[in-house]
């Protein structure tokens, strides 16, 4: 199973660039779980220090673009995270992995911090036509993109029982930066 790391957001909240501040971080811990590790990168933007793809270009920023460009790119299932978790570890990367490749869910997305985490989940391809169908209709949001029946949830409670930290907490400003940091 490949891991695609997002790294074509603007980090407008955090006033610096997330794959200069987190993409090793992300990327290491990526790469002891997963065969391959890609960076996803938007049309035009700098490569990563590893295998980068591009999205077509678009003028909409979103991470469904990335998403897309991802499973576009798969040939199986994959993994796909945003650069933004910069305290995931191997541990829950190995477990989220073990997961989804026991699950026939097309979908399987971890809950923390009380919101479905999109951007640290497997996916299957066979999702990409619904992906493509939503942004040709301008609906860029994740959720939903699978049926409640194709989706596995992973609930927060058991999860914070087996995992220390905060290695699922989506940091997209300094001040959330800080307060781990």
């Amino acid at each position: 199973m490949n891991a695609y790391i997002l790294i074509g957001g603007e980090s407008r909240r955090m006033g610096r660039s997330k794959t200069e501040l987190f993409f090793d971080r992300v990327a290491a811990a990526a790469a002891e779980v997963f065969e391959d590790v890609i960076a996803v990168q938007r049309h035009g933007g700098p490569a990563a220090p590893l295998a980068t793809i591009y999205e077509s270009p678009h003028d909409d920023q979103a991470p469904v673009f990335g998403v897309a460009c991802a499973l576009a790119h798969a040939s199986d299932r994959c993994f796909i995270i945003a650069v933004d978790y910069p305290l995931i570890t191997t541990a829950i990367l190995h477990f989220l992995r073990d997961r989804f490749e026991r699950s026939n869910a097309l979908l399987l997305a971890p809950v923390w911090s009380g919101k479905t985490q999109m951007l640290c989940a497997g996916y299957d391809p066979a999702l990409l036509p619904r992906l493509q169908q939503r942004i040709a209709a301008k609906r860029y949001d994740l959720r939903g993109v699978a049926a409640a029946d194709e989706a596995e949830i992973l609930g927060e409670d058991d999860l914070r029982a087996q995992f220390a930290g905060e290695p699922l907490m989506n940091v997209n400003t300094v001040e959330e930066w800080e307060s781990i940091h």
